[in-house]
């Protein structure tokens, strides 16, 4: 019996697992130009369930392609985003040993803004990003970089930002990447850092031990470049980390990064 194929349009969907027994529980599907039906590639898609805190991300392929398998049944949550896009989010429920299709659509961003004369940026009265971003950094928990200072140093990668970062460590090249991941600690005990873009986690580190080491696949640099981004924020460790980029990885440090598009879309 073949599996269901379900579109899902940008707004939040329902889509209900098919009971057909391939060997494994499996989610895949494509993600499409709302517009246009174009594949859109290289776009982030997390996979996260309803109850507790797993969860998955992927990149889509160059024909918009994206999967994952051995999903345990239950309430999940699906969610694409691009700098560019509008995210999409869906719900999911996945029974044991099933296969589900999606198609999934964002539309593009468009945001008009209207004529304003910028008095000073210091009265913060902007989205509710960046009220949280800045509010975050007058609590001095963390390292903050401000689009003033992203300007001032013109780097080329977000890699880039980050090398200065005390105690942060950046790990050469991987095949298939355009750049470096980063993690704490000595190289006999790495510990691999977290990242977060716009709020949404992109990467899932690998467990050994107490300790997380890192996914072969990911690089930061392949997700945003440094022209896209208006803050970033880097944390240590679980004591200064804030509760909503608290993850089960969360030893390890956490870099949260914020897009012009993000700021934009949530004003």
């Amino acid at each position: 019996m073949p599996p269901y194929r379900v579109c899902l349009p940008a707004a939040a969907a329902l889509l209900l697992a098919a009971p057909p027994a391939p060997a494994q529980t499996l989610v895949r599907g494509r993600l499409l130009d709302d517009a246009s039906g174009s594949p859109i590639p290289r776009a982030t898609v997390v996979l996260s369930a309803n109850r507790g805190r797993w969860q998955s991300a992927t990149l889509t392929d160059s024909a918009g392609g994206f999967a994952f398998a051995d999903v345990s049944a239950g309430p999940y949550r699906l969610r694409a985003g691009r700098v560019g896009y509008r995210d999409a989010v869906g719900q999911l429920g996945l029974s044991a040993d099933s296969l589900v299709e999606v198609e999934l659509r964002m539309a593009v961003a468009s945001v008009v803004l209207a004529p304003v004369t910028v008095v000073s940026r210091s009265t913060r009265d902007v989205s509710p990003v960046l009220r949280g971003f800045y509010s975050r950094m007058q609590n001095g928990a963390g390292r903050f970089i401000t689009r003033e200072e992203i300007e001032a140093r013109h780097p080329v990668r977000i890699t880039d930002m980050l090398r200065n970062i005390p105690n942060l460590r950046a790990s050469p090249p991987r095949m298939g990447t355009s750049g470096s991941g980063f993690s704490q600690g000595s190289n006999a005990d790495r510990c691999t850092v977290v990242f977060f873009v716009d709020g949404m986690q992109v990467n899932q580190p690998a467990m050994t031990g107490f300790r997380a080491t890192p996914r072969q696949d990911m690089a930061i640099d392949d997700y945003v470049q440094p022209d896209e981004v208006e803050g970033v924020e880097v944390y240590r460790g679980e004591s200064d980390t804030p509760a909503e980029f608290s993850t089960r990885w969360v030893q390890c440090g956490t870099v949260v990064i914020w897009t012009r598009r993000g700021f934009r879309a949530r004003g």
